[in-house]
């Protein structure tokens, strides 16, 4: 995997408990991070596709195209 170097600061505090945890854990720092960024990204994903859903749910046209599509489905299952 190709990899680009990233800098940045953090507090003391969390930087000791990151290297503490690597250790324990005998992982390196990186692979904690990056297990943490992929983490912290995929919840961002879901909870911004929870969001989408909530207005879709509410969008009167999504609903029109749902019920289109239910009534479809109804005629379909009923033809076998």
């Amino acid at each position: 995997m190709k990899t680009e170097t990233f800098t940045s600061t953090i507090s003391p505090q969390l930087n000791q408990w990151l290297a503490e945890y690597a250790k324990a854990t005998s992982r390196t720092r990186r692979a904690v991070l990056e297990d943490a960024f992929q983490t912290y990204r995929r919840q961002q994903i879901k909870d911004q596709m929870k969001a989408d859903f909530v207005r879709a749910a509410t969008d009167p046209d999504t609903l029109e195209m749902t019920e289109w599509g239910m009534d479809d489905y109804q005629k379909l299952t009923n033809e076998k």
